[in-house]
């Protein structure tokens, strides 16, 4: 009687396991889709408050605090704001989202477009009013995140105005001659490989074909549009 009822519960948990599974799956892909809102506040370079009242982060980048001891950074913070605000407030907007929904204080992370066509996220890194903060696993956009902070760097807009002039950030990726590895040109890594051991590529295909391999990041950063 007891393994009659023990068969009984496998075949059971069996045939509810698998719409189980397929109910959860189709939740996480529907709630991944684009959503529309409306911004009703924003709150700093990377972050706005939804008509609902849901906070939401743009994901991929960090823009200066408004709060921060340092003068300098707290100017860039209110300019970055006001960026962010002239671009957004009180304007429709939609959001893509990707693996990772929230952050650990419970912000909602999103990609932001507006009803033009407007890459938020990337426009804000593209004038300079943000660092470019790509982490694991939302990494949908990263190739064109990189290429819009790379960009503002280039002209030295925005944050970037002060910083010395770096020839290194001229290509798209840096390789180190020794390891035969390359990086972005704006990867931290690239500061550790001594001027004399770095090549300059213009794209993935000129690296690749002079037989350096990518590096851990750029294998994780497949471009998405080239």
């Amino acid at each position: 009687m007891r393994s009659k009822h023990l068969r009984f519960s496998k075949k059971t948990f069996s045939s509810f396991a698998l719409p189980l599974i397929l109910i959860a799956q189709f939740a996480t892909h529907a709630f991944c889709e684009a959503q529309s809102a409306v911004v009703r506040e924003v709150l700093s370079g990377d972050t706005v408050r939804l008509s609902g009242g849901k906070i939401l982060k743009y994901t991929g980048l960090r823009s200066p605090a408004q709060q921060d001891l340092i003068v300098k950074v707290r100017e860039y913070g209110e300019a970055a704001a006001q960026f962010n605000g002239d671009l957004v407030q009180g304007k429709p907007i939609r959001i893509e989202w990707d693996l990772q929904l929230r952050n650990s204080r419970g912000e909602l992370l999103g990609y932001v477009f507006l009803e033009d066509g407007t890459f938020v996220n990337e426009k804000v890194l593209r004038e300079g009013h943000a660092k470019l903060a790509l982490i694991a696993p939302n990494l949908k956009y990263a190739e064109r995140l990189q290429r819009a902070e790379l960009a503002a760097r280039r002209e030295r807009k925005g944050l970037w105005v002060e910083e010395p002039k770096n020839p290194y950030l001229q290509k798209e990726f840096i390789g180190d001659t020794q390891k035969k590895i390359f990086y972005f040109s704006n990867s931290p890594e690239v500061e550790s490989i001594p001027g004399a051991h770095r090549a300059m590529f213009s794209s993935r295909v000129d690296a690749v074909a002079a037989g350096y391999r990518p590096s851990e990041e750029c294998r994780r950063r497949a471009p998405t549009e080239e």
